[in-house]
């Protein structure tokens, strides 16, 4: 009996002592999906119009990589967050066309068939598992706590404007109303109320460049966590609002949003090069993006096949 209490005693430890893991779990036992078609896209191209969504749950998807399918099915899970995603579930890109005989899907009946499709087709399996991972804290980055020249305080609340928003769309869904279609980006106009934007730099010039610089532009109107949120895929990590400041703000920065990502240049950078996401959330915004870590919950792929032939 004491040896079976000293080989059992270590892995109570272990158990007891390891940080909080949660399994994920298995695709629930609701709707699924009446016929489903993903196909590879050979064709090269970049999806030209937005997902849409029947009010049956139907689903058309064109030149979308995986990683965005399980990130639809694993709400809020982003790819870029994903441990264990292989290359080809970002590079490669599929048409996914699903269709659903329900008379009206909720979210999560949509939720559901997705990932019952996922788990069908490509073996999916998942966990959630809580990680200390490196990240940015978003801070101010003057003493006086003076904001810079391209962010203005609103009197308007746009976490409330956002949700109300999400929650009319998804009423309207969910009573059978088809999504209105999207009106084609008008970029010489400002951006909706509460919304961000990215402009890249070649439709910058398209258009004629408003701010007189060459570079990327985020532009709109935000509460500084959803702005950390959204500075997330050009800082390269996570990043988390820590000013202390609360309302809502009208933001304009123009920046270099491949910086991060490109080999560093050699030599001086040219005289009219966009800054890098560090420089210009500094230099314009008045803000700060400080290396620390945080603790956060990330989906972890456990295995995934290339999708099945139709």
């Amino acid at each position: 009996m004491r040896i079976v209490r000293l080989a059992v005693l270590p892995l109570l430890l272990a158990a007891l002592t390891s940080r909080a893991f949660t399994q994920a779990p298995a695709p629930p036992a609701g709707p699924t999906f009446d016929v489903v078609s993903i196909k590879l896209n050979t064709s090269g191209n970049r999806p030209t119009s937005p997902p849409v969504e029947r009010p049956d749950g139907g689903l058309r998807m064109t030149s979308v990589p995986v990683s965005v399918l399980i990130a639809r099915a694993y709400p809020p899970a982003v790819p870029i967050d994903m441990v264990g995603l292989p290359d080809w579930a970002r590079t490669e890109r599929y048409d996914v066309i699903a269709t659903s005989t329900l008379s009206t899907a909720t979210r999560d009946d949509r939720i559901a068939m997705l990932r019952a499709m996922l788990a069908d087709r490509l073996k999916l399996v998942t966990h959630v598992e809580t990680r200390e991972q490196p990240a940015y804290d978003l801070v101010l980055a003057r003493r006086d706590r003076r904001l810079g020249p391209d962010i203005t305080p609103l009197d308007v609340d746009c976490d409330a404007q956002r949700a109300a928003a999400r929650a009319t769309a998804e009423a309207a869904r969910d009573a059978g109303t088809p999504p209105p279609t999207p009106p084609r980006p008008d970029f010489t106009a400002p951006p909706p109320p509460c919304t961000l934007r990215t402009i890249g730099a070649m439709i910058r010039d398209g258009r004629g460049d408003r701010m007189g610089k060459l570079g990327d532009l985020l532009e709109g109107e935000a509460t500084l966590a959803t702005l950390a949120s959204a500075l997330r895929p050009w800082a390269g990590r996570m990043v988390v609002d820590k000013t202390g400041l609360s309302g809502s703000y009208r933001v304009r920065m123009n920046f270099d949003m491949m910086a991060a990502v490109r080999p560093p240049a050699t030599g001086a950078p040219a005289p009219d090069a966009a800054p890098t996401i560090f420089t210009a959330v500094q230099e314009q915004l008045g803000l700060k993006l400080e290396p620390s870590r945080a603790w956060r919950d990330v989906l972890v792929i456990d295995h995934i096949e290339r999708p099945t032939a139709d």
